[in-house]
């Protein structure tokens, strides 16, 4: 693996595998019930997180295999990624964009951990291929941010996921009281 980008993967993966073991103690029923006001389920959330990483990795891949010139990193892609992490890190809550806002209303949780195992097994693969002269460029377009490098799109992931993190450990405090 790109030695720049492993210790950004190894927090995803820490990360990602703390919460799937924490959920892994809950009932099913518990996982799949709906937050109130009919927001989104425990189980709902890590669909929405594994759809975000999938779609991140695919849009990164097509970018890789398109063999066209891609632009650099600006000051102008810097400040919005840096505002992306702040606004991520505001506890604000944010209307997913629609290519990654249909999640199933139930799912197993060993299904998906499964299927985000693939889905990170992709992403080691892109990183461990990605040539360091690649890095400065634009590899992803983020839906408000817009272009961002690869380490930025990996700081999103793991900003992401921090935000989603903070709203099912609330909705599992409220299920279990």
């Amino acid at each position: 693996m790109n030695l720049k980008l492993e210790p950004k993967y190894l927090r995803l993966e820490n990360s990602r595998n703390r919460l799937l073991d924490e959920l892994e103690g809950l009932d099913e029923v518990l996982l799949n019930t709906p937050a109130p006001g009919g927001k989104w389920s425990l189980n709902q959330h890590v669909a929405h997180l594994i759809l975000v990483d999938k779609v991140t990795m695919g849009y990164v891949q097509h970018k890789l295999k398109k063999k066209e010139e891609l632009p650099s990193s600006s000051f102008s892609n810097q400040f919005k990624s840096f505002l992306l992490k702040l606004a991520l890190q505001s506890g604000r809550k944010f209307k997913a964009p629609a290519p990654v806002a249909t999640v199933p209303d139930t799912a197993l949780l060993s299904e998906l951990r499964k299927e985000w195992d693939d889905v990170r097994f992709t992403l080691e693969d892109v990183l461990t291929d990605t040539p360091d002269e690649l890095l400065d460029k634009c590899l992803f377009k983020h839906p408000a941010a817009g272009p961002l490098t690869l380490p930025q799109t990996l700081t999103f992931l793991q900003d992401h996921f921090d935000h989603h993190l903070r709203i099912i450990q609330q909705l599992k405090q409220q299920l279990i009281a």
